[in-house]
């Protein structure tokens, strides 16, 4: 678990961990899905859920295959795997700074890539054939979740997004919540994939966020030990003296 150092400033209040998050970024979250979602449902060539399900149902459904097919829920998951990219190489980079960043990257990575793993290879539809696996499928992914938050509390709450972060995993939440619970309709498939690809633009967001300061945070840590280092390199070196202002020994003479 990540723990507050004596140098680090304290676990601020929960409307000050809210406020850190500028209200574009919540903007530019929420307004594209917004827009995508009012888009899927007035245009008039496919039916919306042509659109929001997965391409490889849809396919199966209608026996045919077509571009268009999923088309939302595909971009969910290239804004996915972009993220979980940048998240770890940003983390392989910062393996040498001070913890928790790399580890609380690569973890985002982690989690990042299991959600695209399992929208690409329909495992929570796969699950579905055995009674009571996508409950369990979507209980395993909130523990991951759970355990995530409670391993890297303190960083989150001092320096990250907790909106953001909060908002993806509501969303997603909701939509596991339709999915297992709702019998599918149009409108629980829009209300079931909408709230799905918010969560995932959202918890996209955070872990690019999460990266940023990352980087920044180990680039002022990776700089502070260098500086470190090389004082204590100088005061070692004029503690045995060896500098060039040192004394010269004076040989001695025979009588």
């Amino acid at each position: 678990m990540s723990r507050a150092r004596a140098d680090e400033a304290p676990i601020p209040s929960i409307p000050r961990m809210l406020s850190r998050t500028p209200a574009w970024a919540y903007l530019a979250v929420v307004l594209p899905v917004v827009m995508l979602m009012a888009g899927v449902v007035l245009q008039p060539w496919l039916a919306p859920t042509d659109l929001m399900r997965d391409s490889q149902v849809i396919a199966a459904r209608h026996d045919a295959a077509s571009p268009a097919y999923g088309l939302i829920s595909n971009l969910g998951i290239v804004v996915l795997a972009l993220a979980s990219g940048g998240a770890a190489t940003t983390g392989l980079t910062l393996r040498h700074a001070r913890a928790p960043w790399a580890r609380l990257l690569i973890w985002i990575a982690g989690l990042s890539l299991a959600l695209v793993l399992d929208d690409l290879l329909l495992l929570h539809e796969a699950a579905t054939f055995a009674p009571g696996a996508g409950a369990l499928i979507a209980g395993a992914y909130g523990l991951a979740f759970l355990r995530f938050a409670t391993t890297f509390r303190d960083v989150i709450a001092r320096d990250l997004d907790v909106g953001l972060l909060l908002l993806s995993v509501g969303a997603l939440a909701v939509s596991a919540a339709t999915d297992v619970v709702v019998t599918a309709t149009q409108s629980s498939v829009l209300v079931e994939d909408g709230a799905k690809l918010l969560g995932l633009v959202a918890w996209s967001a955070f872990a690019i966020r999460t990266a940023l300061v990352a980087a920044r945070n180990g680039d002022r840590s990776a700089s502070a030990s260098a500086s470190t280092s090389t004082s204590t390199s100088a005061s070692t070196s004029a503690g045995t003296g060896t500098g060039s202002d040192a004394p010269s020994p004076v040989p001695a003479h025979g009588v």
